[in-house]
């Protein structure tokens, strides 16, 4: 977007320059048609050579939108890697752990029996 509008905005100025200068400069009917063909030739040329650098700043974007594809895939799976070494790693200690929470509720309970008054009736 911000491309077409700078684009936009270099055609629109060399249109509107062009044509200033052809009215403000002194000359005959022969000459300002002399120049006025001049000019527009020289507006069309810098119209392709403008098309011609559209569309390699097109290609160039294509081509960084791949690379950063890229980029985020293996960044993606980088991460993966890492989780599943990081399980690995924790595998071994889960028993224990799961262990060691069965014991901490077990005396969490034993905790809320003896803190808990039993009504004497």
């Amino acid at each position: 977007m911000r491309t077409k509008s700078i684009v936009f905005g270099i055609i629109t100025g060399t249109i509107v320059g062009a044509a200033a200068a052809l009215l403000t400069a002194p000359s005959s009917g022969t000459e300002l048609r002399s120049r006025v063909k001049a000019n527009t030739t020289e507006i069309s040329n810098s119209i392709k050579e403008l098309k011609i650098q559209l569309m390699n700043v097109k290609v160039d974007a294509i081509h960084a939108s791949k690379i950063s594809t890229e980029t985020i895939k293996a960044f993606i799976e980088d991460v993966r890697i890492l989780i599943e070494g990081w399980k690995q790693d924790i595998e071994p200690n889960s028993e224990e752990i799961a262990k060691s929470m069965k014991e901490i509720e077990a005396t969490i309970q034993e905790l809320e029996m003896i803190a808990t008054p039993k009504n004497e009736s």
